[in-house]
């Protein structure tokens, strides 16, 4: 497992980090390259203990090991959180039960050499790795013989097996714990210390390293063949995962596509507010809850007095910012339960949940003031945008989208001929009927 560079977007973009004060030319944070340093000093001390027995192991399968680890890295399995893990693991663990884990001194130190070539991985990110792998590879080989003295068996009892895995996951925890320390330090982002993503990653590397490093133990033990057989059933299985993986992670990014495109349909381009098509479907399934549940909700329809003549006199650039600074202004005056719509060339509409004549005055009232505080400055001029609200609520006023929005611009056409700001199809702001 390591951490590679660049990190991404959940969309798969490459992101690249802003370099803060105390920031390397490399990228990393002071407290990272320390630490990255520290476990490059515990993997260089656990090698020179390690290379006296490494030259006491049989090198027959250390050759086929080296050529599988550095293949290894080659085939990735992205994790939700950015983590990567890579088909080395395996390699090194089988490598740990066949030989002992000295044999991680020379797989760790050419995986680092690859991953920097394959990966971008940086010299700290390579320090951090060797030291990282090579602990954890230690630590394994240690809690497995302190469960079961002598090799692994060909066929292990239930004892053996569960010492495989407990050994796998002590692997899996110190690695995933020492990588998300070095995020941490690098981003400062809390989510790395958390225990549940620690456990996450122990259970990941169990579930990926440990079945297929026993059987690569197991073909490797078989005879002649075993090496073809051990080859045949890595490989197979490394790319099974990553096809796995891969197919998950395309469904992901195909989700946040389709997402996003929804968005893009549903949202006007100029002022980013939901569009005339998301304003007729929201309507239409409020008027439907409204039904079900027996509470009210309101309709506010605005417009925006004297575009047209702002438009012919300073240019439509001058428009576009109007439309814009009414729209934020819109925002800022509802509830984060409100939608807020642009319906047409000068006109906005607001969708009120569980809000009743009473509070559609007052909506519209603060929807109103809101706007007139708004300043906008083109070529030296200072624009005062106004509204014109009609407010309807169902089901005072209709009891269908069609009827509510009827009687919504019935009240702003009727408020625009008495010189109101503000006017209601019924309730506190309600205008007398045309003569």
């Amino acid at each position: 497992m390591h951490d590679p560079t660049p990190r991404r977007w959940p969309d798969g973009r490459d992101l690249e980090l802003p370099r803060s004060a105390g920031r390397a030319t490399d990228g990393h944070a002071p407290a990272h390259r320390a630490y990255a340093a520290a476990w490059g000093c515990v993997g260089l001390g656990l090698a020179v203990a390690g290379l006296p027995r490494l030259s006491e192991v049989d090198l027959g399968p250390v050759g086929l090991l080296l050529a599988l680890g550095a293949a290894g890295n080659l085939i990735t399995v992205r994790l939700p959180g950015g983590v990567v893990y890579t088909m080395q693991g395996p390699v090194a663990l089988a490598g740990v039960w066949l030989v002992g884990w000295p044999v991680g001194i020379p797989l760790n130190l050419l995986s680092a050499l690859v991953l920097a070539a394959t990966q971008r991985a940086s010299v700290w990110r390579a320090v951090l790795y060797v030291g990282n792998a090579t602990a954890g590879l230690a630590l394994a080989d240690a809690v497995f013989h302190a469960m079961v003295p002598g090799a692994l068996p060909q066929s292990p009892t239930w004892q053996e097996a569960f010492a495989l895995l407990v050994a796998g996951g002590a692997f899996g925890a110190l690695t995933g714990v020492v990588v998300s320390v070095g995020r941490f330090l690098d981003s400062h982002d809390p989510v790395q210390l958390r225990p549940a993503r620690w456990v996450a990653l122990t259970g990941a590397a169990v579930v990926l390293y440990v079945p297929l490093s026993h059987l690569m133990v197991t073909a490797l033990r078989a005879g002649p063949g075993g090496t073809l057989l051990a080859t045949s059933v890595w490989l197979l299985a490394s790319l099974a995962v990553k096809g796995l993986a891969d197919t998950r992670e395309a469904n992901r990014r195909l989700e946040a596509a389709l997402t996003s495109l929804r968005e893009v349909a549903a949202t006007d381009p100029l002022t980013g507010l939901y569009n005339r098509r998301r304003f007729d479907e929201a309507v239409a399934w409020e008027c439907q809850r409204a039904e079900r549940s027996g509470r009210p909700f309101s309709l506010l329809v605005a417009d925006l007095r004297g575009l047209k003549r702002t438009n012919d006199s300073l240019g439509h650039h001058a428009g576009d910012l109007l439309l814009q600074s009414a729209a934020q202004a819109l925002r800022r005056s509802v509830r984060a339960t409100d939608l807020v719509f642009r319906i047409g060339g000068d006109e906005f509409a607001l969708v009120l949940p569980n809000t009743g004549v009473e509070g559609a005055a007052l909506v519209a009232q603060a929807v109103v003031d809101e706007v007139q505080r708004v300043r906008v400055r083109v070529e030296g001029q200072v624009l005062h945008p106004r509204l014109t609200v009609g407010a309807a609520t169902y089901p005072d006023d209709g009891a269908s989208p069609q009827q509510l929005m009827l009687a919504a611009d019935l009240a702003m056409y009727r408020a625009r001929q008495l010189g109101r700001a503000v006017g209601q199809a019924s309730g506190p702001l309600a205008l007398p009927p045309p003569g």
